[in-house]
């Protein structure tokens, strides 16, 4: 049996796609984002790309069924604006699990979950196809944080603590032992973005919230939150350790050198 790609926006999904073409000889990719041909070259001669211009789950897991697959992996982003916005226009089985979930997306992603293991497809995690991307602890970049970085980063984790039982708050920028910016639904890209308007300085820290299922939630970062850094005069980021996803390792620490950006694995077990 085969593992099914459900492909949302982001270089996540294809780096899965990718990975998946060297484990199997044709895979199912139900592609929901503008640009799905990316992703064709990657289904194989016997495989199959789908583009699903709305979440349609009870489409999707026809075609999972009907492709042979029993296995399935989730990535990438689906906007906030398709869950709020066009409700209508989903299937009978979409608004089922909308009706019977919270709108945050780990209530989402669950309720969507437990409706594929109804039919007897396994949601496996994304990080056991690409386990060199997790980040582990300690100094990752070239230049270890200063003093004062890992003391904002010892107090972001701090208050992620508190905020992540919450369901928000995923990552966090402190500048000076200050809470600069705190993430929200808008993301870590757009929380950044505040973070350099307000201070223009500080450091970044993101975690994983303990009741996170890392099948399909985990902390990502990749080059991109590395360009919004610098834009935004930030000059560190702390990264969850076994629990956060590096996108593009190798130019994400070429760039994190070039920009002279601290990259710091926390564990979160031990004292900074």
């Amino acid at each position: 049996m085969s593992i099914a790609l459900v492909a949302g926006e982001g270089i996540l999904p294809v780096e899965i796609a990718r990975k998946l073409m060297s484990l199997q000889p044709s895979t199912l990719i139900l592609a929901l984002r503008d640009d799905p041909e990316t992703l064709r070259q990657f289904a194989g001669d016997e495989g199959k790309l789908i583009r699903m211009r709305t979440p349609s789950l009870g489409r999707g897991i026809r075609e999972v069924k009907s492709f042979g697959a029993d296995k399935v992996i989730m990535a990438g982003r689906i906007p906030k604006k398709v869950i709020y916005c066009l409700p209508l226009l989903f299937d009978r089985l979409t608004r089922s699990v909308l009706r019977r979930s919270l709108r945050d997306d780990h209530s989402l992603l669950g309720a969507v979950v437990k409706a594929c293991e109804d039919e007897n497809i396994q949601v496996i995690p994304y990080w056991q196809i690409l386990p060199e991307f997790i980040a582990s602890s300690g100094k990752l970049s070239s230049r270890s944080p200063t003093e004062k970085e890992l003391s904002d980063i010892a107090y972001g984790r701090e208050i992620l603590r508190v905020t992540l039982p919450c369901s928000f708050g995923q990552a966090v920028c402190i500048a000076d032992g200050a809470v600069v910016a705190v993430e929200a639904m808008e993301g870590t890209d757009k929380m950044i973005e505040r973070s350099g308007e307000i201070s223009g300085r500080g450091v970044v820290v993101k975690m994983m919230k303990a009741t996170q299922d890392m099948r399909y939630d985990l902390p990502t970062v990749g080059t991109v939150t590395l360009d919004n850094m610098r834009k935004a005069g930030l000059t560190c980021l702390g990264v969850e350790a076994g629990k956060t996803l590096i996108l593009e390792p190798e130019k994400f620490f070429e760039l994190a050198d070039k920009y002279n950006i601290a990259v710091w694995g926390v564990n979160c077990a031990e004292e900074i």
